[in-house]
């Protein structure tokens, strides 16, 4: 039995496996770069099948619902980058008259009797530190420059692989289904096709989500009268995609823009939001991941805890679209014989 089970092919197969675990730990950017990149092309599946059917020919289909999702994209990114740098340009002018004036009261106050003028740092101090200061901020505006360009290229390169995905769906389906043996070839491509359909549904219900939620935040934005209230309901919706911490970078904007009209208006506003969230958490998002995916919300949260540990930010945003391929999976490879083995030995 031993003999028949080492055999070349076996061998071969053996020192392949553990060569990937070896390497997979380096190479997890590329491999999540590439689940990011089906998890897009699945969603678009559908669109480019609808518009291929009109115009005959996969690759234009491909390019022009693939150009549409970036200029959609754009469109909801440049009102918040147009805001944001109007913003940055009021605070640099009105900057130093606010430090100005938190010097003077700093200096003025006291402090058990001290004037906390006299536990600041001297002039002195102040200027010997000011090299390593200067330093530091030429230091973060290389990183910065260095990170915009890691973006760009990130971005590019996704652009590609969805696009490549999305025209050579069937070649690729069909060289994938190849490393099979032909007894389980069917087995596979009903497997890959679950996995595509519910990482597919993952997109548009999370997107979905997206746009409920920003709905409402700009609602109530609106009522309580606090400023650019479509810009927040945007930067709210944007922020759903990343799960815990999306929604505490989203009420921190609300809670800057809100910061002028007082503390009751803050104050109400951070309860408007946390009841959207509440809506969202408990009503919308279940009900969207239950119908499109036939996920527990449990299964989710398993999946977000785990993959963040393991994966960090890219995990937090992939976790559904993990949590659905491991449960089919498991469903097709585990429980489905099981079960049917089951009640087979019932009917017998």
């Amino acid at each position: 039995m031993l003999k028949k089970l080492l055999n070349v092919k076996t061998i071969i197969f053996i020192i392949l496996a553990v060569g990937l675990l070896l390497i997979a730990p380096k190479l997890m950017g590329l491999l999540l770069l590439l689940f990011a990149s089906y998890i897009l092309a699945a969603a678009l599946n559908p669109f480019v099948n609808k518009f291929e059917e009109k115009i005959k020919n996969r690759t234009w289909a491909s390019i022009l619902i693939l150009l549409l999702s970036i200029l959609v994209i754009f469109a909801l990114i440049l009102p918040i980058i147009i805001v944001g740098i109007k913003e940055v340009q009021l605070l640099i002018a009105i900057l130093p008259q606010k430090v100005s004036a938190l010097y003077k009261f700093l200096i003025g106050f006291k402090l058990y009797g001290h004037s906390v003028g006299d536990l600041m740092p001297t002039t002195d101090s102040l200027i010997s530190s000011s090299g390593d200061i200067a330093q530091g901020i030429v230091n973060g505006s290389i990183n910065a420059t260095v990170a915009v360009f890691q973006s760009i290229f990130v971005a590019l390169a996704l652009c590609m692989f969805v696009f490549y995905i999305l025209v050579d769906k069937q070649y690729l389906k069909d060289k994938f289904i190849e490393f099979f043996p032909p007894a389980i070839k069917q087995k596979a491509a009903n497997i890959l096709h679950d996995i595509t359909t519910k990482v597919g549904n993952y997109v548009r219900a999370q997107l979905l989500s997206m746009v409920a939620v920003g709905l409402m935040v700009a609602l109530v934005a609106a009522i309580l009268g606090i400023d650019y209230p479509i810009l927040l309901g945007l930067i709210s919706g944007i922020c759903e995609i990343i799960p815990v911490l999306g929604p505490t970078i989203a009420v921190s904007v609300i809670v800057a823009i809100a910061f002028p009209l007082g503390v009751v208006k803050i104050i109400l506003a951070i309860v408007g939001f946390l009841l959207v969230q509440n809506i969202s958490n408990y009503m919308i998002r279940p009900f969207l991941f239950g119908k499109f995916m036939k996920l527990h919300p449990i299964t989710i949260l398993v999946a977000l805890f785990v993959a963040e540990e393991f994966l960090g930010v890219w995990g937090v945003i992939l976790s559904p679209a993990i949590a659905a391929t491991v449960c089919v999976l498991v469903d097709e490879l585990y429980l489905a014989p099981m079960n049917a083995k089951e009640a087979e030995s019932k009917l017998e």
